[in-house]
């Protein structure tokens, strides 16, 4: 089962992926799309997504593409969810029924509500500097990538 949609988790990726490059570096959404098996056009969609909230810029041009518009300790995990599904996550029924509530719960309604807060604090608490410091520099074939590409 997944909690995330596939959108949410292409951007966390590419967000990740971004946090590990040089400070200002620009990467196309192709680049980016390439290790993340996803097609460019779409990544390119969804990380527009990202641009109104001030997590991500963009460049046009012969270099252009998208880079961190903040530091990596300023964007939590959670902006980027919000950012891509909106709060649904955090609003919709653990079972995906309708009306489920405090009103009329569904049989997981208490248990997820808790579960759900607790989720939740975690990723408006986590960084992407603690995500990128977690993650190893292979996760992503992006620095091999770049390096070759800028020599």
């Amino acid at each position: 089962m997944k909690l995330l949609s596939q959108g949410s988790q292409y951007a966390l990726s590419a967000v990740i992926a971004l946090s590990k490059q040089p400070e200002g570096t620009t990467v196309s959404a192709a680049d980016l799309a390439k290790p993340l098996n996803c097609p460019a056009a779409y990544l390119s969609q969804i990380l527009s997504k990202l641009k109104p909230s001030g997590i991500l810029g963009s460049r046009r041009g012969l270099n252009g593409g998208v880079f961190l518009a903040r530091r990596p300790n300023q964007i939590t995990l959670l902006q980027v969810i919000e950012g891509i599904d909106g709060d649904d996550f955090f609003t919709r029924c653990f079972l995906g029924i309708e009306g489920c509530g405090n009103i009329e719960p569904c049989p997981f309604h208490k248990f997820w509500s808790k579960e759900r807060n607790k989720i939740h604090r975690w990723l408006a608490e986590t960084t992407f500097d603690k995500v990128e410091e977690a993650m190893s520099d292979d996760w992503f074939d992006l620095t091999l990538h770049f390096n070759k590409k800028q020599n």
